[in-house]
């Protein structure tokens, strides 16, 4: 694996958040939860309980009605060049190599020449495991190679926060698996604070320090379960443990709980669709 210097993480603070996309339907109100540093935090929740507004309001897309976000201590904008953020789909350039791909955010936002963007693009590619595949279009990589280079997109920018919104969703059981080992490792590596939206309880185990669970809206945060399991963490050792299976069969009974939370009226309807549309 390539080596590159650990970046570290930045503290972010959710304070007596409100939000609504309409003001007339409340998405959260009165949120609170604090990452420290460093610490790898998963959310889980049913389709329409909020989780991709929530990193929305996080990276500074959208703005809250009243309340805060911040990271070490200032508030957050989407150009903050200590943010990165993975999404679902791999959104690469088709026309651009891989490389290349890695390298477009440098040229937006680092004064580097193009030797040196070029020379960090193919550090944080080989920090990925795709030494090789450097030239590549993306048409011609899997799934998982897609998703591999819109992590390094991200990482070579060297960001404090690591924002990702189910980024191994559309992955096979086992390419996923690998993903997941991939990121523990990188994120060993570099330290970075990192919020993980998922629908996969095994992933956000096996992955977080902490991990909530969202409740209808506006419920905020339903349950907060710190993940005591040893790291570093193995695939088959981890995902076997007694540990594991009791905090799997508890977060079960959670998002069983919060998914049984019917719509109280119309109103409440309307806005849980309107959330599930947002989220895609």
């Amino acid at each position: 694996m390539a080596k590159v210097e650990r970046v570290g993480g930045d503290n972010l603070a959710i304070s007596d958040l409100y939000f609504s996309y309409n003001d007339e339907l409340p998405i959260f109100q009165g949120l609170n939860i604090d990452v420290r540093p460093g610490e790898f935090l998963s959310v889980l929740g049913p389709s329409g309980c909020g989780k991709t507004t929530l990193l929305n309001l996080l990276s500074g897309f959208y703005r809250p009605d009243v309340g805060s976000v911040r990271l070490r201590g200032e508030p957050i904008q989407p150009e903050d060049p200590h943010l990165g953020y993975v999404f679902q789909a791999s959104n690469l350039f088709p026309w651009l190599s891989a490389v290349e791909n890695v390298e477009f955010g440098l040229r937006m936002t680092t004064r580097m020449n193009q030797e040196e963007r070029r020379e960090k693009a193919r550090r944080f590619l080989q920090l990925v495991g795709l030494k090789g595949f450097e030239d590549y279009l993306p048409t011609r990589l899997s799934g998982g190679m897609q998703q591999r280079v819109s992590l390094a997109r991200a990482l070579v920018l060297e960001p404090h926060l690591l924002l990702m919104d189910e980024p191994f969703a559309a992955l096979d059981a086992i390419t996923r698996e690998t993903m997941n080992d991939e990121l523990l490792n990188l994120w060993d590596e570099l330290g970075q604070t990192v919020m993980f939206i998922t629908h996969d309880i095994d992933e956000a185990i096996y992955l977080s320090d902490r991990v909530l669970v969202l409740g209808r809206p506006p419920g905020g945060v339903f349950r907060e379960l710190k993940n005591e399991l040893p790291r570093p963490r193995s695939g088959p050792t981890t995902r076997t443990s007694e540990l594991f299976w009791q905090y799997k069969k508890e977060l079960i009974t959670d998002i069983s709980t919060v998914t049984s939370q019917n719509p109280r009226d119309e109103a409440e309807m309307a806005e849980v669709s309107l959330i599930s549309k947002a989220e895609g």
